[in-house]
C-alpha cells in the first residue's frame, strides 16, 4: 500500500564555540554579528535576548490552556472565502492562513481515511483517541476520532478518500506547562511509530505469525489484535469490508510498503523526528534524521541583514533562502501543487510570520538571566549563535559541530554536488545549521537528529542516548558538557530558559 502524506521540509538544533563576537541582541535592528568584543561592554547586553512582546491586540489567538481558544472556530470561518473575494484586511488574511495552518492539506495524497477509521474503532485503546497515544492532540471537532494535523478529505488514492498531514501535525502541541501553542515543535509525535504499524493490525488479523511485520510490532499489537477480534462479532466482516473499499489501493499486507528492517529504522525514531527524504514520502536513497523545530520568530530582512544572514537559511542545513520556497515545498507532493501560486499560500506564509515565542509562565530572576547570558557570551557561543534569535548565520560542517554526519548526505549528492528529486544545488550546503532559540524551556529535542531530548541532557547533567545507530546517534556539541563547572551550566542552563 503507498501511502504519501506530506510533511514539508523541517529544520534544526543547538551548537557553540569558538570566541567572544557580537550577536544581534535587539529585535527590532540588531548589532554587527561577528564584531569583537568592545571594552567596557557588558557581554549580557550582546547575547541574544527574547523577542520583546508587540503592542496592540494580535489578529489571532495561538497560546492558551484552553484548546478550543487557539482553534478560534467562529473566527477562522469563512476567512478563507474573504481572501478569496478579495479582501484586504489583514485580519482577515492571518486568520485565513492560521486556518490554512491546521486544515489545508494542498490536495496531497494521503492515508486511507478507511484505514483510520477502522483503527479508530477497534484500536482505540492501542493508538489512543485521535492516535494521541503517539502524540497527535485529538481534534474536538472531529466526528471521527481524527487528530489535529491529519486532515480529510484530501487527495484521493486511485479513488478511496485519504486524510493527509497538514502544517500542524508536526509544528502544534501541548507544551510541557499545559498550554497549546501553534508554532511550537511537537518532540511527542512518534510519527516513525505511526507510520511503521500503521497497516500492522490488518496484516496480523489475517496471518498472525506474519513475517511483514516487524517482531517488536508484532509483540505490541498482536494482545490488541485479539482483544478487538473478541470484543466484537462483526470485526472480521468489517475488515473484510474495509478491504474492498482498499483494493483499488492494491493493499498487499504489506505496511506501508516498508520492509521489515526499515520498520525497525522509524521504530527508532525519537519524538518528532523522520526521515523526510524516504519512503513513503520522496526517497533519497540515504537514511537522514531530522527534528521538528518551532516556528517561532522568523527575523525579518532588516533583521537579517544586520546579523550578515545571506538569505531566511531555512531548513536544517540552511538550503532554503525563503519561507515561500519553504512552503512550495511543503506542497511539493500534492496533486493539485501547480493550483498553488504564491498568492494562495500568501495568507498561510503571513501566518507563520506573525507567530512568536510564548513567555515561560516560571519566570527566572532577573540577576541570574543576565548572568547566564554574560557567561553565553564569554564563552564563546556566539561564535555559532550569532544570528536575530541566536540563530547560526552559515551552515556549518559536521567536523566543526562533531554531531552525527549522516544528514551531510542529505538529498544524496554526488561528487559534483548533484543531488536527487530535482533539487536545486543551492538546497544541497552537506552542513547543519544552528536554530533559533525560542521558548527553550518548552522544547524536548536537540541536535538537528533530535537525539538528544532534554537541556539536561544538552549539558550532560543526564546521559545522552548511548545508541551507535547511524543518524540518530547523540554524540557532537561538546561545549556544553566539557570545560563548564556544574555551577556555570547550571546559570546557562537558566538564561537559555528565559529566551
Amino acid at each position: 500500500m503507498s501511502l504519501r502524506p506530506s510533511l514539508g521540509l523541517m529544520l534544526l538544533a543547538l551548537g557553540c564555540s569558538g570566541t567572544p563576537t557580537v550577536s544581534t541582541q535587539d529585535a527590532g535592528t540588531g548589532t554587527d554579528a561577528g564584531a569583537p568584543l568592545d571594552a567596557g561592554v557588558d557581554p549580557a547586553t550582546l547575547a541574544p535576548a527574547r523577542w520583546p512582546d508587540e503592542p496592540g491586540v494580535r489578529a489571532t489567538h495561538d497560546v492558551d490552556l484552553d484548546l478550543w481558544a487557539v482553534l478560534e472556530p467562529g473566527v477562522l470561518n469563512g476567512a478563507c472565502d474573504a481572501v478569496a473575494a478579495g479582501t484586504a484586511d489583514e485580519q482577515a488574511r492571518l486568520r485565513c492562513g492560521k486556518w490554512m495552518f491546521f486544515y489545508e492539506t494542498f490536495g496531497t495524497v494521503g492515508i486511507p481515511q478507511p484505514l483510520l477509521d477502522f483503527l479508530q474503532k477497534h484500536y482505540k485503546g492501542y493508538y489512543g483517541a485521535g492516535f494521541s497515544n503517539l502524540g497527535f492532540v485529538p481534534d474536538p471537532a472531529s466526528t471521527n476520532g481524527m487528530p489535529l494535523g491529519l486532515h480529510g478529505p484530501a487527495g484521493k488514492l486511485q479513488g478511496v478518500n485519504t486524510a493527509a498531514f497538514t502544517c500542524a501535525s508536526c509544528h502544534f502541541g501541548r507544551m510541557p506547562d499545559g498550554r497549546y501553542a501553534v508554532g511550537y515543535a511537537n518532540h511527542d509525535l512518534q510519527y516513525g511509530r505511526f507510520l511503521a504499524g500503521l497497516s500492522a493490525p490488518i496484516t496480523l488479523s489475517t496471518n498472525a505469525s506474519s513475517d511483514k511485520v516487524a517482531p517488536a510490532i508484532k509483540a505490541e499489537l498482536l494482545p490488541h489484535v485479539n482483544a478487538a477480534k473478541a470484543a466484537s462479532n462483526t470485526y472480521m466482516i468489517e475488515l473484510g469490508w474495509m478491504g474492498l473499499q482498499l483494493s483499488p489501493v492494491l493493499l498487499q499486507g504489506t505496511n506501508v510498503d516498508l520492509t521489515v528492517p526499515e520498520q525497525e529504522l522509524f521504530l527508532q525514531l525519537p519524538g518528532g523526528t523522520l526521515d523526510f527524504m524516504f519512503k513513503p514520502l520522496l526517497d533519497d536513497g540515504y537514511w537522514t534524521v531530522s527534528r521538528a523545530v518551532a516556528l517561532w520568530n522568523m527575523p525579518s530582512e532588516p533583521q537579517r541583514t544586520a546579523a550578515g544572514m545571506p538569505h531566511e537559511m531555512l531548513a536544517l542545513n540552511g538550503g532554503v533562502p525563503r519561507l515561500m520556497d519553504f512552503l512550495r515545498g511543503f506542497v511539493a507532493i500534492g496533486v493539485s501543487k501547480n493550483e498553488w501560486t504564491d498568492a494562495r499560500l500568501a495568507p498561510l506564509e503571513a501566518y507563520v510570520r506573525s507567530l512568536r515565542a510564548p513567555a515561560n509562565l516560571q519566570p527566572q530572576d532577573a540577576d541570574a538571566v543576565k548572568a547566564g547570558a554574560r557567561l553565553f557570551v564569554q564563552k564563546g557561543c556566539l561564535e555559532c549563535h550569532d544570528g536575530p534569535s541566536g540563530e547560526s548565520t552559515r551552515p556549518y560542517a559536521f567536523t566543526e559541530v562533531g554531531t552525527d554526519e549522516a544528514y551531510g548526505h542529505l538529498y544524496n549528492p554526488d561528487a559534483a554536488g548533484n543531488g536527487c528529486c530535482d533539487v536545486p544545488p543551492e538546497a544541497i550546503t552537506r552542513g547543519v545549521k544552528a536554530p533559533r532559540m525560542n521558548a527553550l524551556f518548552a522544547q524536548k529535542g536537540f541536535f538537528h537528529n533530535g537525539s538528544v531530548r532534554s537541556l539536561e541532557e544538552l549539558f550532560c547533567f543526564s546521559p545522552r542516548n548511548p545508541t551507535t545507530t547511524p543518524a540518530l546517534t547523540s554524540k557532537g556539541h561538546p561545549q556544553t558538557c566539557d570545560g563548564l563547572t556544574a555551577a556555570e551550566k547550571q546559570s546557562l542552563l537558566v538564561y537559555l530558559r528565559s529566551l
